[in-house]
């Protein structure tokens, strides 16, 4: 009988895999790397060498705000598809969405605020 640590585990696993695939998919290219966290109710998912070669080639010549911008467009522009994926691992509804970028080093980062969450009771 799997246990909830070894569930929790698998959960995170399966969400960090299925994010990185929807990235490869829709925006060119999937991270190298990423990991997901759960804490009570948020989801954060970071991943590590997610650009593009043209963000590459953009932060290379000094374009690095017009790349972070770009990219948390980009984030918003699939923010659906993104939280789909959370919502169906966690069973719970996603009620906020953030996104951030740097590239160096080169991080992307998701944060899903879950259903139920005490920062959002009036």
């Amino acid at each position: 009988m799997e246990s909830e640590l070894e569930r929790n585990h698998g959960r995170l696993a399966d969400i960090s895999r299925e994010i990185v695939v929807l990235l490869k998919d829709l925006v060119g290219r999937g991270p190298t790397k990423s990991k997901t966290y759960i804490h009570e109710d948020c989801v954060v998912v970071l991943l590590r060498e997610g650009h593009t070669r043209s963000e590459e080639t953009m932060f290379d010549s000094g374009a690095g705000r017009t790349v972070a911008q770009a990219r948390v467009d980009m984030s918003e522009t699939i923010r659906g598809p993104l939280s789909e994926v959370v919502e169906r691992q966690t069973e719970r509804k996603v009620v906020g969405f953030l996104s951030s970028s740097q590239q160096d080093p080169d991080l992307i980062s998701f944060i899903f605020v879950l259903e139920s969450s005490p920062l959002l009771e009036d």
